[in-house]
């Protein structure tokens, strides 16, 4: 009876194993400008690849630049989160659209991604890494994560020495 119970055991748990180990898509992270003047605007790119045998959502809610499906982990040279931005008026909702999109198996969405200066605070210089990640229906707190990018943020540019 034991080994029975140990062989039902041990068939669970290789089942629940082999569902979880492969996720259905990667998400890639990207940027133009690694090099930033403190204050000006940091945009990001974000492709997801479908390596699953079936279709993928990869529906865009860009609102005010940004596309919302993902989360975004941006932290300082300290690794420490950087503070959102604290919208003036929160009351007054964001702009925004919401565009469909799937992914078949083996193909690339077009980038997304944005504007994320929109959300979080660049003005102190310095090192900040951002990460990206995206639930993976029917469970959000499954997450993709995407490889991480580095951005430099340098203060104002000094005023030109004068001449002697």
């Amino acid at each position: 009876m034991r080994i029975l119970i140990g062989l039902l055991m041990l068939g669970v748990t290789s089942i629940a194993c082999s569902q979880t180990s492969q996720q259905p898509f990667t998400i890639t992270v990207s940027t133009n400008t690694l090099v930033v003047k403190s204050g000006d605007n940091v945009s990001i790119e974000v492709v997801m690849s479908n390596i699953s045998d079936h279709a993928v959502d990869c529906t865009i809610d860009a609102r005010n630049a940004l596309d919302r499906n993902y989360r975004y982990d941006v932290l300082d040279e300290g690794g420490q989160p950087v503070p959102k931005i604290k919208r003036r008026y929160p009351d007054i909702g964001e702009s925004g659209s919401i565009r469909p999109c799937i992914i078949k198996p083996g193909e690339t969405s077009l980038p997304s991604g944005g504007l994320i200066s929109i959300l979080y605070d660049f003005r102190r210089p310095g090192k900040y890494t951002i990460q990206v990640s995206r639930g993976v229906p029917p469970d959000p707190d499954n997450l993709v994560k995407s490889n991480i990018v580095t951005i430099t943020v340098v203060g104002p540019e000094a005023p030109p020495a004068e001449p002697k």
